[in-house]
């Protein structure tokens, strides 16, 4: 017996120390190996998913319909206390979808705009426009004029479509409706009517009431995924207004199932309270839920009163959050409840921009049990997820994977054009591990680049070309990237004609156009400064103005909150004599960025956007600090 016994353990201590040995020797010398193992065993089964649908032709909205014949009356979903289930938006989908064709307003490959908050009505109008074989142009509900009118004419679209309950947006068409005329654009409104509507305004939902609620898969049976958009997504436009970024069927398919690197399920209930017109609400949330069939939780705007009542009230298990919604969380007063849920814990909580400094109080404060920061972009063609929940970090590029899937590179570039640094042989300079530069993606057939609507040279202009090596291509990103040397990623900062505000995007060139259309500016320059305890860059103006004058600061604050979003408006203002330009004449932005806003070491005037009194007010040393303090809200 004792001789069994000696044998027994003798053989499972060498076979444990055949295998450990191997492994903790691959470990001590490869760490990542941990990390590789998990990333592509998930990517390689989202690939085959992602590659059977473009093989089948199989679109979200062919997804859809297939989980409304197999859990019909499950709840697709909630808002402020309402229940819809997945056959019941269905059919209301195919109501608009089935009008729309009759009368021929909508058919295959035309495109409709959208111009309408987070409600149930956008979901349904969404699945109806693309059920259609069209495409959905979804516009930012807070742009105004002539930014609205623009992102409206270069969609190419006939028609746009708006709930009837949002005055505010009803006000905006209205005020815009004479260039509509002029475009020929039909202005359509869903939902209840309570009130007259304007002139010309048409009742979409009345008008399809009695239409058919049956799939019309007829409509779109030309759709081509590989080759068709599904919808168009508005960017920053660094020349001056805002871009019209594609997205094809293929990349919404791909898109729809990023989730299932954080193992999304059936079961999961989403919250979305950030805005669906952008493509991080709308792809990670909305599509993503579609994917997996569950369910999603619709809130019109984000509210830190309200979040975690939701997140109890519904059961949610997956939230979505932005940089600075996750600050207002954090900042906001303690309670004896952060944490506890009759559900339990949250499992994930999505998204991009994380603070570093916030991010261990974030997960533990609100019983979060992962973090899947990533990065990804609407008008790119990368996405980098973190799955191991490195802080600070929105993934890892791994030796293994620059070797297997190799598509991206950091390379030195001029950090105020956000234009790469080329050698002797005319190819771009790698950065080396630790050193930050600007994130280029790479462009191939493995790697389609979706373009921007209208003219090729827009989409030109986005791409570098020979760099590694001649005749190869990728995507200036604009963003200023660090690959450590474990091979984690780190964003740093925005680079030329964008930051970020807000979580919005704004484009320098729109804001100064708006501030050159102000009669006393002769010159402006628009970039962000960094304010403390706040994410991102506020917007600030270097001005001169016409004959030196005295700056009309309430003409000024009336002139631009006319024309821009709030987020978009400067919020300080600096005036000066002359303009600092490069030896080719580009005004100079990183000196002015570096010199913020502080008074204490800028001699020149300087204000600050005053929401309280509707004007600029001068920004002086107890002001300066009020901003860097919190007592005044920006």
């Amino acid at each position: 017996m004792y001789q069994f016994l000696s044998t027994l353990v003798t053989y499972f201590t060498y076979t444990f120390l055949g295998v450990t040995i191997p492994v903790l020797i691959t470990y001590l010398l490869y760490p990542a190996v941990t990390t590789d193992i998990g990333y592509f065993r998930r990517k390689s089964k989202i690939e085959r998913n992602i590659q059977q649908c473009l093989r089948n032709n199989i679109t979200i909205v062919d997804r859809y319909e297939e989980l409304v014949e197999q859990q019909g009356t499950k709840n697709f979903l909630y808002y402020n206390g309402q229940e819809f289930t997945y056959s019941h938006v269905n059919k209301v989908a195919n109501r608009l979808t089935n009008y729309l064709v009759e009368k021929k307003e909508v058919k295959l490959r035309d495109v409709v705009c959208m111009f309408m908050y987070n409600k149930p009505d956008f979901v349904w109008t969404w699945l109806a426009i693309v059920k259609c074989g069209a495409t959905a142009a979804l516009v930012n509900v807070h742009i105004r004029g002539k930014s609205l009118v623009h992102c409206i004419r270069v969609s190419e679209s006939k028609i746009i479509i708006c709930n009837t309950d949002d005055v505010e947006l009803l006000e905006a068409l209205k005020e815009i409706k004479p260039e509509l005329d002029e475009l020929g654009i039909k202005i359509f409104v869903v939902g209840t009517v309570y009130k007259p509507l304007p002139q010309d305004f048409v009742d979409l939902t009345k008008l399809s009431r009695d239409s058919l609620e049956s799939n019309n898969v007829a409509a779109r049976r030309g759709v081509n995924i590989h080759q068709d958009s599904c919808s168009y997504f508005y960017t920053s436009g660094t020349t001056g207004l805002p871009k019209a970024s594609i997205y094809s069927h293929r990349r919404m398919v791909a898109a729809s199932k990023s989730l299932l690197y954080y193992d999304l399920a059936p079961d999961d209930i989403f919250y979305i309270c950030l805005p669906l017109y952008h493509a991080a609400a709308f792809t990670l949330g909305l599509m993503n839920v579609i994917n997996t069939g569950g369910a999603a939780v619709i809130r019109k705007k984000f509210s830190v009163r309200e979040f975690w009542n939701d997140v109890r009230r519904y059961r949610i298990t997956v939230i979505e959050y932005i940089g600075e919604t996750a600050r207002y969380l954090v900042q906001a007063p303690r309670d004896d409840q952060d944490g506890i849920y009759p559900h339990g814990s949250i499992k994930l909580a999505v998204g991009n921009g994380l603070p570093a400094d916030i991010w261990r109080e974030f997960k533990e404060r609100f019983n979060i049990r992962r973090v899947g920061e990533f990065y990804g972009a609407t008008d790119g063609n990368c996405m980098l997820v973190n799955l191991d929940g490195k802080e600070g970090t929105v993934g890892r590029y791994t030796p293994l994977q620059e070797k297997l899937i190799d598509r991206l590179q950091i390379i030195e570039c001029d950090r105020e054009t956000a234009e790469p640094r080329r050698g002797s042989d005319g190819l771009c300079i790698p950065c080396p591990k630790g050193k930050a530069g600007l994130l280029a993606t790479k462009v191939s057939e493995r790697f389609p680049f979706d373009a921007y609507v209208g003219d090729r040279k827009i989409t030109e202009k986005k791409m570098i070309r020979d760099v590694l090596r001649k005749g190869d291509c990728y995507a200036n990103t604009g963003d200023l990237m660090l690959i450590d040397f474990d091979g984690y990623v780190y964003f740093k900062d925005r680079l030329g004609n964008t930051f970020r505000w807000k979580g919005e995007n704004v484009a320098t060139t729109e804001v100064e156009l708006a501030l050159l259309e102000n009669a006393q500016v002769e010159s402006a320059n628009v970039y962000g400064v960094k304010v403390e305890g706040k994410d991102g860059r506020a917007g600030m103006a270097a001005l001169k103005i016409q004959n030196n004058e005295t700056l009309d600061c309430p003409g000024m604050y009336r002139h631009i909150t006319e024309r821009l979003p709030s987020y978009a408006c400067p919020k300080f203002i600096r005036v000066k004599e002359a303009m600092e330009v490069t030896g080719t004449f580009k005004l100079r932005k990183v000196n002015l960025m570096k010199e913020g806003f502080d008074p204490r070491h800028i001699s020149e005037p300087l204000y600050y956007m005053n929401e309280k009194d509707k004007t600029y007010s001068i920004l002086d040393e107890d002001s300066f600090n009020g901003i860097w303090s919190g007592t005044i809200r920006l």
